[in-house]
């Protein structure tokens, strides 16, 4: 297995900042790495360097792609001869959380989907919640305001402010019931061919409970605890785009490891 990284915009030869520490790492345990330039690919090309061996298992780590964009870095890492470990039918089912809400559904809070550029308020008007968490099928709002409303009035500046301000809606809207979680609760796990892995400690049931619902090479799964100490799933993630978050690095690209 090689894993692919994105270099830095103004250093080829050397991988983007955020993802430093890991390439060195995974360098360190003998996996090949390679590395490649965003701006290729606006462009048609992609050119990983050293290059990708015919037939090797392809293993993407670093910022987000959308479907369509993801869907064409497998088709260059094919043309290239490549074997992507996660496929784009892969990469959508744990990306977007409509694709693996409903496998997860009593373990996680309820959650409507809205069509882009749907009646929003009208929808939402109909929930009679006592707040909603708003965001698209991949990232809720990041500035001030934050992405908990508590009328349909208010939703509907959130959903607005975030096609404003990340310039799209990606995939549609989800409207999230609110639950309230104990505060520093939230805690990641990862999934790697069915195997749970945990950052410190043992694999809660719940994430196990995950892995025998959702069939996906590399994903991620963030666990928080209600004020009454019920594990819930908060989110799905792919796994070749989710932050370690506090995952000791040796120990995550031990993990990484496994894949090969």
């Amino acid at each position: 297995m090689r894993i692919l990284y994105p270099c830095n915009p103004l250093e080829s030869q050397e991988p983007d900042q955020p993802f430093t520490d890991e390439f060195v790492a995974v360098q360190q345990l003998g996996i090949p790495v390679s590395l490649f330039a965003y701006d290729d690919l606006s462009f048609g090309d992609f050119k990983p360097r050293p290059r990708i061996e015919s037939g090797e298992a392809i293993l993407y780590r670093g910022w987000m792609f959308n479907l369509t964009a993801y869907q064409a870095l497998t088709d260059f890492i094919g043309k290239r001869g490549g074997i992507p470990v996660t496929s784009a039918a892969d990469y959508a089912h744990c990306h977007h959380l409509n694709q693996w809400y409903s496998a997860c559904a009593d373990l996680t809070p309820e959650t409507v989907f809205l069509e882009k550029g749907s009646n929003y308020l009208e929808q939402i008007s109909h929930l009679n919640w006592d707040a909603y968490f708003i965001k698209d099928f991949v990232k809720s709002n990041t500035d001030a305001q934050g992405s908990i409303a508590n009328t349909p009035e208010q939703a509907v500046n959130i959903i607005e402010r975030i096609e404003q301000y990340r310039g799209e809606i990606e995939g549609g809207v989800a409207v999230r019931r609110v639950e309230q979680f104990q505060s520093q609760s939230e805690q990641r796990y990862f999934v790697v061919n069915g195997t749970a892995y945990s950052p410190t400690s043992k694999v809660p049931a719940i994430v196990e409970t995950v892995t025998q619902r959702i069939d996906a090479p590399f994903y991620s799964v963030d666990v928080a605890q209600t004020l009454e100490g019920q594990e819930r799933i908060v989110e799905l993630g792919d796994g070749q785009v989710s932050e370690r978050k506090m995952w000791p690095l040796d120990r995550f690209v031990k993990m990484l490891a496994h894949m090969g």
